[in-house]
């Protein structure tokens, strides 16, 4: 059949479908006959659209997503050279940077961990980020950069960063910081201030108990209460010492194998077991990982000791420790679990806070600071502590820690 000669309704039809579907650059075929010239005035107003649609796109495209934004983008060849960047520091020039070896941006200081992240990100094709300082004044001064490699077919050719300013961010932790050495530096002095005056009080108090043999009931009575009020004051600084040590007096970290540490703990803890009539089962194997071993031993010893207390009457506790280790995430999950009183699931968060306590100092003993030193523990070795519980059936503590660190603490 021979092609129509002159232009068809249909064919008007199908070019205005593709005009509002919006089809780039959309044209009718202009033939002969009276619908001709309304082909004509179609593809003008499709080149029309098209061209307004293009404007729009580059507003608010790829170009102004990156030109405009508030975050320094650029890309790199392999040898780390700069071939690309959207906006320069102050006083500097797009040609003074392009062709630069990108470390010579970056302070001394920040520039063996820049370069670890860009080598293992080149090596892998895995994304990766660190925290820098810029070499040059002027601007931001601190930087978290996001590195992530340049794929050409299936060879990586170069990589791309895009840097954020931290530098009020980096400002607020570094305040925190030394707000935190403050507030630990004067709990450990006042702690171990108070310290000579209470071993005077109690010393006193011994002496006076033996001397004065005519006391009355009631001067009896006045003088338990100060002693048995010196007596919890003394384990109340020696818990806040102990405290403040796990930041100000925490030792390197080493190869801890969990095993035997363990084992050490349940012989320190063997008087109170044997009192207590507790079944302790210990998983055969337990993880070898990068911690401070005097911690783990406290935090281990806290853990047992806190499920040895908190038993309910007339039945033995049943404590098991066991461990998982993620090689996905290289952590390892160690488990204390008991049969004790356990608590309500609304106060699993509560329990870690310094002096809190969920019941009354006369139906357990302690300061409430125990849970609190094992939290800080966990969280000096990176990692973190949970706790579930039921009440009158028992708790589980899930303390998950690295099982490398990063760097030397």
């Amino acid at each position: 059949m021979e092609e129509s000669s002159e232009t068809t309704v249909e064919a008007l039809l199908e070019q205005i479908r593709r005009i509002a579907a919006r089809e780039p650059h959309a044209q009718c075929a202009v033939r002969g006959g009276s619908l001709g010239p309304v082909a004509a005035a179609l593809n003008a107003l499709s080149t029309q659209l098209s061209s307004r649609r293009m404007e729009q796109e580059e507003a608010f495209g790829l170009r102004a997503l990156v030109e405009q934004s508030p975050n320094s983008m650029f890309s790199c060849d392999v040898d780390a050279r700069i071939r690309f960047i959207n906006f320069t520091m102050p006083g500097l020039t797009v040609e003074q940077v392009l062709g630069e070896n990108l470390f010579d941006w970056i302070a001394p200081e920040s520039r063996d961990n820049a370069r670890a992240v860009i080598t293992r990100v080149l090596a892998t094709g895995e994304p990766g980020g660190y925290e820098a300082r810029p070499a040059v004044s002027g601007g931001p001064e601190w930087f978290a950069a996001r590195v992530g490699p340049i794929m050409v077919d299936t060879r990586i050719v170069g990589f791309t960063v895009i840097l954020t300013d931290i530098t009020e961010l980096k400002r607020t932790h570094l305040r925190l910081e030394q707000s935190n050495r403050e507030l630990e530096s004067f709990a450990y002095v006042s702690s171990h201030d108070l310290q000579e005056p209470l071993r005077k009080i109690q010393t006193f108090g011994e002496r006076l108990k033996k001397t004065a043999t005519g006391l009355s009931p009631e001067a009896q009575d006045y003088l338990e209460r100060m002693q048995g009020a010196a007596t919890r004051m003394r384990r109340l600084i020696d818990d806040l010492l102990a405290f403040s040590r796990v930041s100000n007096k925490g030792r390197p970290f080493v190869r801890v194998d969990l095993s035997p540490l363990l084992q050490e703990v349940r012989e320190d803890l063997e008087a109170t077991i044997a009192r207590a009539e507790a079944s302790l089962r210990i998983a055969e194997a337990l993880p070898v990982l990068e911690a401070d071993p005097t911690q783990m031993r406290q935090l281990l010893q806290n853990l047992l000791g806190n499920a040895l207390k908190f038993r309910r009457a007339d039945v033995p506790p049943d404590i098991s420790v066991s461990a998982q280790v993620d090689a996905t995430t290289q952590t390892c999950t160690l488990v204390v679990a008991d049969n004790g009183i356990g608590f309500e699931e609304k106060y699993r968060d509560r329990i870690f806070d310094v002096f809190q306590r969920l019941h009354g100092r006369g139906q357990y003993e302690g300061t409430g600071i125990g849970l609190a030193i094992c939290r800080k523990i966990a969280e000096r070795h990176g990692g973190r502590i949970e706790a579930h519980g039921t009440p009158n059936q028992g708790a589980s503590f899930h303390v998950t820690l690295p099982l490398k660190q990063p760097s030397s603490q």
